[in-house]
């Protein structure tokens, strides 16, 4: 990816938001304005990891948090990281967090670092459920064009429900 290409996309991710109280639990194209914050954003394909959670009444939320900004500067040095969105935690104990990668392989690579198979690590006890959802985040129509969000490998949920809404 070119730096002008990056640049623009640093600057379309400023510009992403939630446009709906309950974007957690709604299908992740519906719950952000993705099209007004990426629809001059120069790219062809994301790769995009969507985390979704209900915490359990016991977690340590600190602790979460520490891991968490361990497992993002990580993730951060391994290259290739767009945007990372960290939602809050709403009245219901649910959240949902996720990550941009310029591919599918930076991503990977950069979950098997150390820090984040630590946060991996405390998953379990921490949530009452969660899943993983990963799609293609692709540009349809050049530079104006639309967006597409193309799943793939299906959720993974090893823990709890794996619905998500």
């Amino acid at each position: 990816m070119t730096l002008d290409q990056r640049v623009g996309l640093y600057e379309a991710c400023q510009q992403l938001f939630p446009i709906h109280p309950d974007f957690a639990t709604l299908p992740i194209q519906e719950g952000f304005n993705w099209s007004s914050a990426f629809g001059d954003a120069r790219f062809e394909r994301l790769y995009l990891v969507v985390f979704r959670s209900v915490l359990r009444a016991t977690a340590d939320v600190e602790l979460l948090y520490e891991h968490d900004e361990l497992a993002h500067g990580e993730a951060t040095e391994a290259g290739g990281l767009v945007f990372y969105f960290r939602g809050n935690i709403n009245e219901r104990g649910e959240s949902l967090s996720f990550c941009l990668w310029e591919s599918g392989e930076q991503a990977r690579r950069a979950s098997g670092g150390p820090s984040h198979q630590a946060a991996m690590g405390l998953v379990r006890e921490m949530y009452e459920s969660y899943s993983l959802e990963r799609y293609d985040l692709v540009k349809v129509g050049g530079t104006k064009g639309g967006l597409v969000f193309r799943p793939r490998e299906g959720v993974w949920s090893p823990h709890g429900t794996g619905e998500t809404g």
